[in-house]
């Protein structure tokens, strides 16, 4: 995973935190920290003899020039108690390295007139209390309750298989009379009506003008149909595997950990029992533990195994269909199908905001490979609608993997199976990198690269099961001080050697600890260093670097200057803020985009949101929050033409107040989630009262109202 939180707030404060924003570096960071190298009208980076013959009137009524020294520049207060020393601040940060540096006609000294007022109702207001051991829910949606939807059946014109015992209303006339307004905003009307020639949803659609006999609540379809209706979504996960697994009823051939003895084994100090030959053999805890004497017949421990089996309700119900029982386990074949990453543009896996309509986006601006959010695997096993979502593929992409994160072999093995027998994709990616505690505190994530043994067991088994190659993620290590992604990316390597057709079909690495999470620069200097480290006596296995790969130019001197990487371009962050970042690379250019072509693909967002989330209140409640997310991102973006030296950086300071060359520029730009929620109104219509939206990954310098 690639976990995306951090969008920096443009504001004076100290950005650096535990999961976002890079903290101000030191000596050996900076000089890690390559020059701009493009210049717009002419102008460049000031040396520091160039800085010391600067002189700026800060204000009309100032006539001091502009200290000229870094000795100087360090004395000034900064407190902002009088309009002196804001802007001697404001000019001392134009020269900044770390701050990015605008033209002075875009820059501010305080919000644009243009922008509307903020809305006090959009502040989510921090209680002044101590540290929490838990983190304060964010704000939410209010919850439609079943009885507020009409029963699809009734839509549809049918007669409802439950009767009396349905949770949803039968009363369409009364649904009628209390039908919120519909949306207005949607240019084209219900895009699924339009595609498919029919909406599901009916009345309960917020866009069934175009659709329904708004008097009667009739649903209607296209006469005739269109002619050549798109595919369906792929990878919709079936409902009776679902029910099976949250029973705990479908038939792995995959045994659980304590089902082979595997904990006993350890405390005797042998190696646990994670390879398709251990799980044939059925064993337990044993029953000293328990003061019980131990079994003294392998028949007698094999009844006692079925009998749990029963029990915990893991024996497969006599009525289970074929087609959702486990997979077949005949030896795959001694050649996979690999993947060619070269010289193609790779969009990571993105929490949250890596969803399926904005996958839709980058595909339209040029990207090649596309995978899924991380997937739990404990939450796949236990039959979660929400994270097998997660898998679902577009017939749009091409090219397509998903990501799973587990702490143990067998739970990578289970959810191995599952995806071999029900889903359609390109290569199955292991998380090693996501960094959050929720994760690693249960051996996932950057931890499991900590647990050789783990990992290399891992591998063995779910190469066995899949017939699609396998790519590992992963981080230089748990901390700046000492990694070791050389070691493991080389004893990767070394397995993959050893498996009968190989498997593992790429490592990704990304440039920071787990500590650093998103904090400071990503060390590409280290990532040379993983890939320079393999064995070149073994089959090749290549190594794609990831992080802060910002511009065309980020990917040049980054990537293709290092020939011992794979010529990927890996985006994470820099899709969010610039989803139009493979056509910059592709084409190798500085794409000054204007405001009304990103609020073009806004719109197309919000169109392919509305087809995946529904167009009733919860699809259109559902796709408003994924756009604020995006929001939260895209405002990060100063356009070219604003910008006095490029090309922007990914971490670099932005000024706290811009305006742009339009009002909808000036718009993007802000930093406040209130002018957010304007733009999601622009798209989606008014927001409820008392709506709140508080971004899920944001960093420190994150303020309430913005």
């Amino acid at each position: 995973m690639t976990d995306p939180q951090d969008p920096q707030v443009p504001s004076q404060v100290d950005d650096s935190n535990d999961a976002n924003d890079p903290a101000e570096p030191g000596k050996e960071d900076k000089a890690s920290i390559p020059a701009s190298s493009k210049v717009d009208d002419g102008n460049a980076n000031p040396t520091t003899e160039d800085k010391a013959n600067i002189q700026v009137e800060v204000a009309k009524n100032n006539n001091d020039a502009e200290p000229t020294t870094k000795e100087d520049k360090a004395s000034i207060p900064t407190n902002g108690n009088n309009k002196e020393d804001d802007d001697v601040a404001m000019q001392r940060d134009r020269y900044d390295e770390y701050s990015l540096r605008v033209k002075s006609a875009f820059v501010l000294k305080d919000r644009a007139p243009s922008l509307p007022p903020l809305r006090s109702d959009a502040v989510v207001v921090e209680e002044p209390e101590k540290k929490r051991k838990r983190k304060k829910k964010r704000p939410r949606d209010d919850r439609i309750i079943a009885a507020d939807k009409v029963c699809l059946a009734i839509i549809r014109g049918d007669t409802c298989p439950f009767g009396d015992r349905c949770k949803f209303s039968h009363d369409l006339k009364a649904f009628l009379a209390d039908r919120p307004p519909g949306l207005s905003q949607v240019e084209g009307g219900c895009p699924t009506y339009r595609l498919k020639g029919y909406c599901p949803y009916g009345a309960m659609c917020l866009l069934g003008e175009s659709h329904m006999n708004v008097a009667t609540g009739e649903n209607m379809k296209m006469d005739p149909l269109p002619e050549n209706p798109p595919p369906e979504v792929m990878n919709v996960m079936n409902k009776d595997v679902l029910i099976q697994l949250r029973k705990r009823k479908y038939m792995f051939k995959t045994k659980r950990y304590n089902e082979v003895g595997g904990k006993k084994k350890e405390e005797n100090g042998q190696k646990g029992a994670t390879s398709p030959e251990a799980n044939n053999e059925v064993g337990g805890k044993k029953k000293e533990e328990n003061g019980q004497e131990e079994t003294t017949t392998t028949q007698e421990a094999n009844n006692e195994a079925e009998k749990k089996k029963e029990e915990n309700g893991q024996e497969e119900t006599t009525t289970q269909e074929p087609s959702t029982s486990a997979p077949s386990m005949s030896p795959l074949p001694t050649t996979r199908k690999l993947i060619d990453f070269s010289n193609k543009v790779y969009v990571a896996p993105l929490t949250t905001v890596g969803n399926l309509p904005f996958r839709r986006i980058m595909k339209k601006f040029g990207a090649d490979i596309t995978c899924g959010e991380m997937a739990l695997s404990t939450n796949l096993l236990q039959g979660q609608p929400s994270e097998w979502a997660l898998l679902k593929r577009h017939h749009e992409e091409d090219i397509f993997g998903v990501q799973i994160a587990a702490g143990y072999p067998d739970q990578f093995a289970r959810v191995s199976e599952l995806i071999e027998a029900e889903m359609n994709v390109d290569f199955v990616d292991l998380n090693l990198g996501c960094p959050l505690d929720l994760v690693c505190d249960k051996g996932a994530g950057a931890a499991l690269m900590r647990k050789e043994k783990q990992l290399k067991s891992t591998v063995e088994l779910i190469t066995n099961i899949l017939s699609c190659p396998v790519t590992i993620k992963m981080r230089t290590g748990w901390d700046m001080s000492s990694p070791f992604a050389h070691d493991l990316v080389r004893k990767i390597q070394r397995w993959n050697n050893d498996l009968a057709g190989g498997g593992i079909g790429a490592v990704m690495v990304h440039g920071r600890s787990r500590l650093q999470r998103y904090s400071k620069e990503a060390n590409w200097e280290y990532i040379q260093q993983v890939a320079e480290s393999k064995d070149d006596a073994l089959p090749r296995l290549p190594v794609i670097g990831n992080g802060d790969i910002f511009t065309y130019t980020d990917y040049e001197t980054k990537v293709l200057s290092k020939p011992c990487l794979s010529s990927c371009a890996m985006l994470a962050r820099g899709a969010l803020i610039k989803p139009w970042l493979p056509t910059e690379i592709k084409e190798r250019r500085h794409w000054d985009i204007s405001s009304s072509e990103r609020l073009d693909f806004l719109k197309e967002f919000v169109k392919f949101g509305l087809e995946h989330w529904g167009s009733d209140q919860q699809g259109v409640n559902n796709c408003r929050r994924f756009l604020l997310e995006w929001l939260s991102f895209l405002h990060r973006y100063v356009p070219v033409g604003l910008v006095e030296v490029l090309p922007q950086r990914m971490n670099q300071r932005l000024p706290q107040f811009l305006c742009g060359r339009d009002d909808m520029e000036t718009l993007m730009l802000s930093p406040h989630s209130s002018d957010w929620i304007h733009i999601s109104e622009m798209l989606l219509g008014p927001v409820p009262e008392g709506f709140q939206f508080e971004p899920k990954h944001k960093a420190k310098g994150y303020a309430n109202n913005g």
